[in-house]
């Protein structure tokens, strides 16, 4: 490999655990934060105004790309991120707390994008499962320190500290990619970028549609899971923020350990499908447990959101895998579209899990959510595996 891609390799590594820390912090406590401000039923709305924003500037994001290039894309969607944590930290106007709230997730969201098409002009096809797994297994290094670090500074010192940390780790990402992919210029064709010829040219592709379908399964499932079991386990269950960072911390353990050599299989021998459905399986299975778990054992949780995020980091990396083995750096309108399915899942969720906590208790959306869960195995088990 040459030298210069192996030092921008390297600093992808460190960009992914940066991306982590600056997201994870937040993320299990968002709703918790939102919750001091709003009603619960009020924070499924923000989400879904905040994820329908999303989307659309996703869908908007490739224009920009190609007018001023990746590098000073993400360079802005960082300030932006930053912009929104300093409002969270210094304004308690309810009205500029959803105004930050859009900041951040809107940034955070084309951050990822941007980091594919780095990651994806310096990857070959034949190592595709390898280099995402490698990927996936540093940026969830840092989902796995930041539920308990979080945790502790939320009962401790407070919110302000965990945005803080947020803000040092945007800065470090501004630092890394300034020295490093400053003189990325890959250049695009604009006709490239609509949303409807990008519709009908997945719809075409049987197994394009199909791994996009898991795609969104698999961010409503992350959807339902981040909103909700936070305050489930904690105003339902009554277990303390401290456990509930500890089992946060070990339930992602999966993430870090299994990617890396799923991604290696699924390149040298076995191919996608199987590991894909197998994951489906499990997700759905330890979902459905949720519902008929009445305990507040910090140990049983521990297991069953363990046993879910083996699923949930086998279905991750296979969905990632296949998908851009279909695709090259060019193909910047599916990557993009590719990853709207994450504010397309946050979009829908609150609104349908709203609907279910009007009529239901809480415990049956995690239910609903696991037998849902079960008609990607339609999908999984038709796609046409790469081996």
């Amino acid at each position: 490999m040459d030298k210069t891609i192996k030092r921008k390799m390297i600093a992808l590594l460190i960009i992914a655990f940066l991306i982590a820390i600056n997201y994870a912090q937040f993320a299990y406590i968002e709703s918790t934060f939102l919750n001091q401000f709003f009603t619960l039923e009020f924070i499924g709305i923000i989400f879904f105004i905040t994820y329908i924003i999303t989307f659309f500037a996703i869908n908007k994001y490739p224009h920009f790309i190609t007018k001023f290039n990746n590098y000073r894309t993400i360079i802005f969607s960082i300030l932006l991120d930053i912009l929104g944590i300093i409002i969270f930290l210094y304004c308690k106007n309810p009205l500029l707390i959803i105004l930050a709230f859009i900041f951040y997730i809107v940034s955070t969201n084309l951050i990822w994008i941007n980091f594919d098409i780095f990651l994806e002009a310096y990857t070959s096809n034949v190592a595709t499962g390898k280099v995402r797994g490698l990927y996936y297994t540093i940026y969830n290094l840092g989902w796995v320190c930041s539920p308990f670090l979080a945790g502790r500074i939320l009962e401790t010192i407070g919110f302000d500290w965990i945005f803080y940390l947020v803000i040092l780790s945007a800065i470090l990402l501004l630092i890394i990619i300034k020295l490093f992919f400053s003189d990325f210029n890959i250049k695009y064709e604009r006709n490239h970028f609509n949303l409807k010829n990008t519709a009908i040219s997945v719809i075409k592709d049987k197994n394009m549609e199909r791994i996009f379908f898991i795609a969104i399964l698999l961010q409503i499932f992350y959807a339902t899971m981040v909103i909700y079991m936070p305050i489930y386990l904690s105003q339902y269950m009554g277990l303390t923020w401290t456990q509930i960072g500890a089992i946060f911390t070990i339930m992602l353990l999966p993430f870090v350990f299994l990617q890396y050599p799923a991604g290696y299989l699924a390149d040298k021998f076995w191919g996608e499908k199987e590991m894909l459905t197998a994951g489906l399986v499990i997700m759905a299975i330890s979902s459905i447990s949720v519902f008929f778990i009445d305990s507040n054992s910090m140990l049983l949780w521990m297991f069953i959101l363990f046993l879910n995020r083996i699923g949930a980091s086998l279905t991750e990396i296979m969905r990632d895998t296949y998908f851009f083995k279909k695709v090259n750096v060019e193909n910047v309108h599916l990557i993009n579209a590719f990853r709207s399915t994450t504010p397309l899942a946050y979009i829908i969720t609150p609104i349908i899990s709203s609907i279910l906590l009007y009529f239901l208790p809480f415990n049956y959306i995690f239910l609903i959510l696991g037998l849902f869960l079960t008609s990607g195995l339609t999908f999984s088990l038709t796609i046409r595996d790469t081996k």
